[in-house]
């Protein structure tokens, strides 16, 4: 893995995993390098699969040092919730789809994405708006048109050039969260933190009922649409290296990993993937959308999202590839749950750039990661796997 590669894992898994990131838990991360254990495989063979780790990446203090009595936690100095409340039952994302259907979880989204946008004002400095453009690309290999949002660093007289460009897929269980306002906090932590420039991709979401202008629902291709005007054209935009990184969180993570895939697979003349992309930053990603035993044994436990919430959202998103994807009706009869175009878990995962995966003990997806871990190690790739408690 190169030295450029190495502190671009370290930042991007902390800033995505973590609301407050900061220097302090970066040498936390540095130091937990120590404690690594070697990852052990279903293989009888002796060769390194990779390692994993586990570490509490911040340290939990009270939130006065001078009372003696409980408080809550704090990080940084920011208060946190001693439990993340759990919502009432018929406010889980499938229960309102089951009971009200396609319009009331449109409405539901709709709302979600109302929440970011009263956020984004709190969370963004009025002076960093500036850093945000939004702009559509096209791919020189197809037709096809994206939104995306591109955030810069600062500007910083001694700096020719950025370091790169980080190519990023938000979150959302493929329903709701955009490129701006869910995760432009982030995406200009990560650009100051790097030097570099962030692309995050507008892509289709699957709660959006078809409006019959023959769009094609194709999350995958509008990434890799981005990844395409990257490799050609952004370097040269952007004034950067031409050296690249991904990243995507939960569903962004999926979509990422199979953009990769397709990617890797073009016979067209284009360089060899790893020779362009120096890493992959996947965090808490869902790539069995056949549902791993962590997400089906969690139910209706966890909080903020649950297994049987992520379940439906797996549904949703396989309902839609179905009815509006890309595919002729002979080839949707092949696609199940577990088909390579849409769970990356059982895609040919070789040659593929160095990846951190990092996940939490207790979320639903915490399966998809390790399994993944593993199977991204024995395919020949470099991996790193990473823990954090909770």
């Amino acid at each position: 893995m190169s030295a450029w590669c190495r502190p671009i894992h370290q930042s991007l898994g902390l800033l995505l995993c973590m609301k407050q990131a900061s220097s302090s838990l970066q040498l936390l991360l540095l130091s937990s390098r120590r404690t690594s254990m070697k990852m052990m495989s279903s293989n009888s063979n002796s060769r390194q699969q990779g390692r994993i780790w586990t570490h509490r990446p911040f340290q939990v203090t009270p939130a006065s040092a001078s009372t003696t009595t409980s408080t809550n936690p704090s990080i940084s100095h920011c208060p946190l919730p001693t439990k993340t409340p759990t919502p009432p039952l018929e406010n889980r994302i499938h229960s309102v789809y089951q009971s009200a259907g396609p319009v009331a979880l449109e409405q539901l989204c709709q709302s979600k994405q109302e929440f970011y946008k009263t956020q984004f004002s709190s969370r963004v400095a009025t002076e960093d708006v500036d850093r945000i453009r939004k702009r559509k690309l096209s791919s020189s290999s197809s037709s096809q048109e994206v939104d995306v949002t591109v955030y810069l660093p600062k500007v910083k007289p001694h700096n020719k050039k950025l370091n790169g460009i980080c190519l990023h897929v938000h979150g959302g269980g493929w329903i709701w969260g955009d490129s701006q306002y869910q995760v432009a906090h982030r995406c200009l932590e990560m650009t100051e933190s790097m030097n570099v420039a962030v692309v995050s991709v507008e892509y289709s979401l699957a709660s959006t009922i078809c409006s019959d202008n023959g769009q094609i629902f194709d999350p995958v291709n509008e990434v890799v649409t981005a990844l395409d005007w990257i490799e050609n054209s952004g370097a040269d935009e952007l004034n950067t290296k031409p050296m690249y990184v991904g990243s995507g969180e939960s569903s962004g993570a999926q979509l990422l990993l199979l953009s990769m895939l397709k990617r890797r697979d073009r016979t067209d003349g284009m360089p060899s993937l790893t020779s362009t992309w120096k890493c992959l930053n996947l965090v808490y990603g869902f790539y069995d959308l056949s549902g791993t035993p962590s997400m089906r044994e969690d139910g209706n436990d966890s909080s903020p999202i649950c297994g049987n919430e992520l379940l439906c959202m797996a549904d949703l998103y396989y309902e839609k590839i179905l009815q509006e994807g890309n595919h002729d009706e002979q080839c949707n009869k092949k696609i199940d749950r577990q088909h390579p175009s849409i769970s990356p878990m059982y895609a040919n995962l070789s040659n593929l750039p160095p990846a951190l995966i990092s996940v939490g003990t207790a979320d639903p997806l915490l399966d998809d990661s390790l399994f993944l871990a593993n199977r991204y190690s024995i395919c020949g790739n470099d991996v790193e796997m990473v823990l954090y408690e909770g």
